[in-house]
């Protein structure tokens, strides 16, 4: 009986999604190359901070290696000891939350931290390597490999290849032979992101209204009109490492379906010193709390974020072309999603665990059973996508007005009324 030969794996993006592939197919001895367009880790912003839940039972029986430093390590609230939190705040004084305990584990993780620090944790990157085509040839000994060629002019080859490339994914455009204008879908909504670093007294203020994230319900003349979300981003510290305050994000946004068509739509006329007097007014209008409007209200011109951070793309992808070749996208590559429902993270993962066990059971000596394999998977993760991806559209659509009393969930957890909001349990002074 011949030994079973693993295919070579080529993971082209360096995100969560190819990251933790990557870390899966190590611990199995999988031969692997991971690429990334960007020139090296911090070429570009990767982000805030993302919502992990469900990281027992996705990681079980070991699969991770064992010198990958734990997920926690990643935590956006250390080095404070506080658990992760979210806190929604409605117009009629009603307050819904999770915590992260015993009951409802979840972690808010920094996108950099955990990109950094623990999925790329012995893992080679070969930076700066733009996808322009991927084909089919001929090896030297006559077998067919998936080739990968680079806008570098340098190539690779390997026997499947992953699109975990993003959004805008560009082996998206090369399986589905269509352009990502053809594909994405621009989300009705009009955005305005921005970002500032608290003192330590309006530090504490914020984390006691929420520890990782407020979200809140802005009502006009009786009506649900806005949602703002604020996220902590990061603790700031001294050179001594002693806490002296704290960043944060903020993303103000109402349903709006010009934000499509109307070419004069404010989104993409007004500047950034017009955005954020459109957000504070609206902050002061609809928010009775002051105490919620306090992160916008800190904000500068400066700290007003423009290009791809307003605008919101998703896609309804039903199905990858069989006779692809051995190519399978996972991440935002195969279901591109809003933040609405904050699991875009998670499901990368679950995406890089489903095949990297098809992987592991491959064998280039049978190359029509690990298609069938690739392609099972890939309907699998297509279809979950898209059950998130049709319930974010559906969020949006509907709003949040008169929601409190209908089922919510933030981070795989269905959220329960707050009778009382608890004091922050520590001082950062």
């Amino acid at each position: 009986m011949s030994q079973r030969q693993p295919p070579k794996v080529i993971i082209l993006g360096a995100g969560i999604s190819g990251l933790t592939l990557a870390q899966l197919l190590r611990k199995q001895d999988i031969p692997f190359e991971v690429y990334e367009k960007d020139e090296s880790i911090n070429y570009r912003g990767v982000g805030y901070a993302i919502g992990l839940y469900d990281l027992e039972s996705t990681f079980a029986d070991n699969i991770l290696p064992d010198d990958l430093p734990l997920f926690s390590t990643a935590c956006h609230l250390l080095p404070l000891s506080l658990p992760s939190q979210l806190m929604t705040y409605f117009p009629d004084g009603k307050v819904f939350g999770v915590t992260d305990c015993n009951e409802t584990r979840c972690l808010r993780a920094s996108r950099a931290k955990l990109r950094e620090e623990v999925l790329s944790r012995n893992i080679k990157i070969n930076w700066g390597k733009r996808v322009i085509n991927i084909y089919e040839e001929e090896d030297d000994g006559g077998s067919e490999v998936m080739t990968v060629e680079f806008q570098d002019g340098s190539k690779t080859g390997g026997d499947i290849i992953v699109g975990a490339d993003g959004t805008f994914s560009r082996v998206r455009e090369i399986v589905l032979r269509k352009g990502n204008k053809e594909v994405l879908r621009r989300v009705p909504m009009g955005v305005i992101v921005g970002q500032v670093r608290l003192g330590i007294e309006d530090t504490e203020r914020q984390l006691g209204l929420g520890h990782s994230v407020v979200f809140s319900i802005g009502e006009d003349e009786g009506k649900n009109h806005f949602n703002l979300f604020v996220g902590l981003n990061k603790i700031e510290l001294d050179d001594k490492g002693v806490v002296e305050g704290g960043s944060f994000y903020w993303i103000l946004t109402e349903y709006d379906e010009g934000v499509c068509e109307d070419e004069e739509h404010w989104g993409r006329r007004e500047g950034m010193e017009e955005k954020l007097k459109r957000a504070k007014e609206m902050v002061e209008r609809g928010l009775k709390r002051k105490e919620l409007r306090l992160v916008v209200e800190r904000t500068g011109v400066e700290g007003v974020k423009s290009g791809g951070w307003d605008v919101w793309w998703d896609a309804e992808i039903e199905g990858v072309p069989s006779g692809r070749g051995n190519v399978v996208l996972i991440g935002d590559a195969a279901h591109p999603m809003t933040p609405i429902r904050g699991e875009g993270a998670i499901y990368a993962m679950r995406d890089a665990v489903a095949l990297s066990k098809v992987i592991a059971k491959s064998d280039i000596g049978d190359m029509e059973e690990m298609k069938a394999g690739l392609d099972k998977v890939q309907k699998e993760i297509i279809e979950k996508g898209l059950e998130s991806i049709r319930a974010g559209r559906a969020i949006i659509a509907d709003g949040l007005a008169g929601a409190a009393d209908q089922k919510m969930m933030a981070w795989g957890h269905e959220l329960r009324m707050v009778d009382r909001v608890e004091p922050l349990p520590i001082k950062l002074m």
